[in-house]
């Protein structure tokens, strides 16, 4: 049967910058977490974060028989231009190239079809528990960062984003589930580093999100504003906002263990694949229609907060700079 050593391998191969491996098992304290959150009401109105609760919680309530978890990472980072052109909003990191969903995605089933290639085929014909697989790239119903952090793929810092030792946070996380019984990896605390004392990320945030160690009120977030929520921002975030046209890198920035990012080596991630790192905001309003809007916008992060969300924030956008002239 195929190892855990041959999964890694093959994970190399399809492209992935990291690879862990763990158990089904549930992790009580991410769950304890997770519930505290919800009961704080710091998912806003993104409901889907507590419809979705129980089947979070429990990787085997979504496929039968699973047994181990594959956690994969996809580095994104690219540096920032020393000055912003006028008129134009900033695009955070992970939007500037293509949409990282459908590239990890498409790297994640590549890598299935490595691991069922090299799988003996008589005992996938044979066995249902020899190869089954789910798979999901940030947008499924699975507590991503602390299983990650239990395959030995980084640790949780206070801004409740997964470190890594060589590529710190700017990671892109993907999972595997699967029938397959892997040997999983043994993990030292530390391995890491460890954010200690030091609270650059919660002094820094802009709107004050992180209110706790590893813990985001999303009703803060410029993220949030800036992506998910489709309505009018209130003033008290909208100035916070400054040129931010889509997403708030901020509290990653500030970390020392971003200190020596390395670059992505992964084109599609790159700001020429995309839209770049930053959007004229008038030509943002001056699109007129849907059509308009998703012709510029195909096959990058940047369709999510709709036509009307981007116009809302290149609007906000041109009058901050405006306020500081």
């Amino acid at each position: 049967m195929i190892t855990s050593s041959d999964i890694k391998r093959l994970a190399a191969e399809a492209g992935f910058d990291l690879c862990g491996i763990t158990t089904a098992d549930v992790i009580p304290d991410a769950v304890e977490q997770y519930h505290r959150w919800l009961a704080g009401g710091y998912h806003a109105d993104m409901d889907w974060m507590a419809t979705s609760a129980g089947r979070r919680e429990d990787p085997s309530t979504l496929m039968d028989n699973v047994r181990s978890v594959v956690m994969l990472g996809v580095n994104y980072y690219v540096p920032n231009s020393p000055q912003s052109p006028a008129g134009h909003g900033r695009v955070s990191r992970h939007a500037r190239g293509r949409d990282y969903h459908k590239v990890v995605g498409r790297m994640t089933e590549s890598l299935i079809r490595r691991i069922r290639y090299e799988m003996d085929r008589e005992v996938v014909r044979q066995s249902d528990a020899a190869g089954r697989f789910k798979w999901w790239v940030d947008y499924g119903p699975f507590l991503e960062r602390a299983y990650a952090e239990k395959a030995g793929l980084g640790f949780i810092g206070k801004n409740s984003m997964l470190i890594n030792r060589r590529f710190g946070s700017w990671i892109v996380l993907a999972e595997i589930v699967t029938s397959l019984e892997l040997e999983p990896d043994h993990i030292r605390p530390g391995d890491h580093g460890r954010c200690g004392t030091c609270r650059r990320c919660i002094d820094a945030c802009p709107a004050g999100a992180i209110i706790d160690e590893k813990t985001i009120d999303s009703r803060r977030c410029l993220s949030y504003w800036t992506i998910e929520r489709h309505l009018q921002i209130p003033e008290e975030f909208a100035g916070p906002m400054g040129n931010r046209i889509f997403g708030c890198d901020t509290c990653q920035e500030v970390c020392p263990l971003n200190e020596k990012a390395v670059v992505t080596s992964h084109a599609a991630l790159l700001p020429h694949s995309g839209l770049g790192e930053f959007i004229d905001a008038k030509q943002i309003l001056n699109l007129r229609t849907t059509e308009e809007f998703l012709s510029l916008t195909a096959g990058t992060s940047l369709t999510r907060p709709k036509l009307e969300g981007l116009q809302r924030n290149a609007r906000i956008v041109l009058a901050n700079q405006e306020s500081v002239r």
